[in-house]
């Protein structure tokens, strides 16, 4: 049975953002490109996606201070990606930079609090329920940090939903949007690897010492599913530090 041969770095050059592609579809696209080319130098990472970008305002962040490392890369998207998902959701803020194909980074605190809240873009799809992998990483002592107590609200009190990561009602383990954001980050650094399902595409979704992640980097399914060194890792663009 013959194998394909693997794809060199030079593929990666062909994953170009097309026109009305948004800065989310185009990262995750990269992404899963990305896991197909074994040992990429991610130093060359930024470089191509610099090339390859239409969005003139992340382009621009990248040339101004080169990301050294995936992780840096990917948090940096993300933060381009809620700011063209927002202009987009109110087009009084972009039809001024339609023209230029770019989304302008709101500069006012006044715009700032209209932006959704801080947190990942792309998730990394999983190979098993979300309140499993939460069992095992209170196990390995992985979470630092829980929630805070959510605030009293009789319509979430006389719920069946349970959430085993706010351990209280209003929304089930599955939902928590909490949870989801806390298995991102201990993936980007290296931890639940064996959660990470390679065969699908990623979605738009300090940890205790660990033997840092392998030089084996596959990407966003690896490890984000938006994001160092001669010494590769997985990414959606990660390189995670112990």
């Amino acid at each position: 049975m013959n194998k394909r041969a693997p794809k060199t770095a030079a593929f990666l050059f062909t994953i170009r953002q097309k026109e009305n592609e948004s800065l989310r579809d185009y990262m995750q696209r990269f992404v899963e490109a990305v896991h197909e080319v074994p040992h990429v130098n991610h130093e060359l990472l930024a470089s191509i996606v610099q090339q390859n970008l239409r969005s003139r305002r992340f382009n621009e962040s990248i040339a101004e201070k080169p990301p050294t490392t995936m992780e840096d890369l990917l948090m940096r998207s993300q933060k381009y990606i809620r700011i063209e998902e927002s202009n987009a959701s109110d087009p009084s803020q972009s039809v001024k930079r339609k023209d230029r194909g770019e989304e302008k980074e709101p500069k006012k605190k006044e715009e700032r609090k209209h932006l959704p809240p801080a947190g990942f873009t792309l998730y990394t799809p999983l190979n098993a329920p979300r309140e499993e992998i939460l069992v095992l990483a209170e196990q390995q002592g992985l979470i630092n940090q829980w929630p805070r107590k959510m605030k009293d609200n009789p319509k979430r009190l006389k719920s069946d939903k349970y959430c085993r990561f706010h351990r209280d009602r209003g929304h089930t383990t599955e939902e928590c949007h909490h949870l989801k954001n806390e298995i991102e980050k201990l993936i980007q650094r290296g931890y639940l690897r064996q959660y990470v399902n390679k065969g699908q595409s990623s979605q738009p979704q300090a940890p205790v010492p660990a033997q840092p992640p392998n030089s084996n980097n596959l990407p966003t399914a690896e490890i984000i599913a938006v994001i160092s060194g001669a010494q590769q890792e997985e990414i959606p663009l990660t390189r995670g530090k112990p």
